[in-house]
Formats: C-alpha cells, structure tokens, sequence
C-alpha cells in the first residue's frame, strides 16, 4: 500500500468517527454544531477520496481537508474533556501535518488536470458526501419532528432515567381528543397485542408478525411497571429469547416510559392533546459506540423516524375518530 492510499484511507475513517461527537455536539439542535459535522464529513471524504484516486478531488485534496479541519475543529474542542475528543484532535494535528508536508510522497503527476476530468471514483465520492451532508443538515428536522423549542428544553417524566443525556430524540403531534382517549390505544402496544400503528409490512418482513389493532381491547389495558412490550414473537429467528422494552413507568392518561425506546408523554393541551416521544441516551466513549454511530446515522436514525412518525400519526387517527370501538362493540 503506498503512503498515499494509507492516507485518503485515514481521511474517510476520520470522516466517520466524526458521526459520534456530531450527534452529541447537535443534540441540542443548534445550527451551528450541525453545519461543523456537515463541513467535517465533506471535507475529510472528498480529502480521502482525492487521494485513493477520485479525479475530480485529486488535485485539491488538501483544500478539501482543509474545510474539513474547520468542522472538525469545533466539533472536538467541544468534546476536549473526553478521551474521544483528545484522540480526535491528535488526530486533526495528523491531518495538518499532511497538509503541510504533502510533497511527492503525497502527489503525482496527474495531480494537476486542466479541466475537471469524473471517473467512478469521483462520482461515488460526490455521491457519498450528498448523502452525507444531506442527512446530518435534514437531521435537525427529523430528529425534532413535531416538536415545538419549549417542548424540546422542557423537562419531561422519563427525564429522571438519564440526567444528563448526550443524545436527544424527539417526535410530537396534536390529538383533537384529550388524553383519555389516546391512553388506551398506547396501553395496548405490542406484537402479540395491538402492534405498533406503524408499517406493518415493514416489520413484517423481518418476520415479526405485527397486526395493527383497529379496536380498543380490554383485555389488552393492565400494564404496569416491570411489564414488557415484546418486539419479537415466541421463538423468532430460532433464538431462545424475545426482543422488546421494559416498561419503566406507566401512569394512565400521562406517560408510559419503556427502557431503551423513550417516553410516551401525553400532554393537556385546551381540550386536546400533545402526544409526545421524548427519547434520551446517555452514551460512552467505546469503540463500538463509535464504529456503531455511522451505521445509526445512515440507517437506524432516519428508518426510526419514518417508523416512529406513521405510529404518531396512526395514533392520532384513531383516538380523533369520533366512533372507538371496543372488542367489536361501538361505544
């Protein structure tokens, strides 16, 4: 391998360990720790590209880790006290050093095209750096959808299970009913009881068996503290356990926390309701949670929300509807 390859390689792994101290310095929501991540990535991924041979990155790869180094910069002195943010500025040095002593060992002669020449490589990277600035600036948005900035700083029943939260998540939408008739529909959340209001055939393509209930059930509206809400059927993928959350605290017409998911607020509101999902995450420095945090920002985020707001909005369908039908029976 030579020392140049070694080095694009280097730029796109600093790129993506930048996505855990993003998501913490964005948790917040402010602009401008967002607009840092954005920078970061781009400019380490179009660097590290340039140098494995994209064309229209190569001959301006230093600038490119330049405007990285300007995101990257806030983003790890914000996260200084942590052995994560110490490793990341070392790491930043590194960067400057390349830029500083580039020489032959760091070009070659076709570094210098005279027009803008795309091959593969240089269309993948450009993809690569849309979609990734693309979901870290829409990120705000959807990690926030619904939520109003009072809600967002207000202190929520859930809060108390992690004091201080380095990662916030929150989805909210208005019920034209009070929360009365929006408890029950909550209460039966489940896969062997009401589902999860959600896309079904999605689940359901991981073999989970999910139905959405169209009805409130009786049988299905005791949940208590200690009580689970199962993901997974009986025996799913041939494993000797089920997947799903236990619940922390369930107080009916007001809030049901489930361990690992969030809490499910329900808020008074001038006759109505504001149903609220507040979740809050504590994290660590692991190397796991860093080689995991791509992965959530590529997939797990942006999958949660499209499943999260089609329940949110289920809910809301069924508890406005004027006709509730219990067990088959209208009331």
């Amino acid at each position: 391998m030579t020392w140049r390859r070694a080095a694009g390689l280097l730029l796109l792994a600093h790129a993506l360990a930048h996505t855990l101290p993003g998501m913490r310095a964005a948790a917040g929501f402010g602009w401008l720790p967002t607009v840092a991540w954005g920078l970061a990535l781009a400019g380490f991924v179009g660097a590290g590209s340039g140098l494995l041979g994209a064309r229209a990155f190569r001959a301006r790869w230093d600038r490119w880790a330049a405007i990285g180094l300007w995101g990257s910069g806030y983003l790890l002195v914000s996260a200084w006290p942590t052995p994560l943010g110490q490793i990341g500025l070392v790491m930043d040095v590194v960067v400057l050093l390349l830029i500083a002593h580039r020489g032959e060992w760091l070009t070659d002669e076709s570094d210098h095209p005279s027009r803008l020449v795309l091959n593969v490589e240089s269309i993948a990277a450009a993809l690569v750096i849309a979609l990734l600035t693309g979901l870290v600036l829409a990120r705000p948005w959807y990690m926030r959808w619904g939520s109003t900035t009072s809600e967002l700083r207000a202190a929520w029943p859930g809060d108390e299970l992690v004091p201080v939260a380095n990662y916030l998540s929150q989805h909210a939408v208005t019920i034209r009913a009070p929360p009365a008739a929006v408890w029950p529909w909550l209460a039966q959340l489940g896969q062997e009881r009401g589902g999860f209001y959600s896309y079904a055939w999605v689940e359901n393509l991981f073999g989970l068996g999910i139905r959405n209930a169209d009805r409130i059930h009786p049988e299905w509206q005791e949940i208590r503290a200690g009580d689970s809400v199962y993901a997974t059927p009986p025996g799913w993928l041939g494993m000797g356990r089920r997947f799903g959350w236990r619940v922390v605290r369930a107080e009916r017409d007001r809030v049901l926390v489930l361990e690992n998911w969030g809490a499910f607020i329900l808020e008074p509101r001038d006759g109505a309701t504001r149903l609220i999902v507040r979740t809050r995450g504590g994290g660590s420095d692991s190397p796991l949670e860093l080689a995991l945090a791509p992965l959530g920002l590529l997939l797990f985020e942006p999958a949660h929300f499209i499943m999260q707001r089609r329940m949110l909005l289920e809910l809301k369908r069924r508890a406005e509807d004027t006709t509730i039908v219990i067990a088959g029976h209208d009331r």
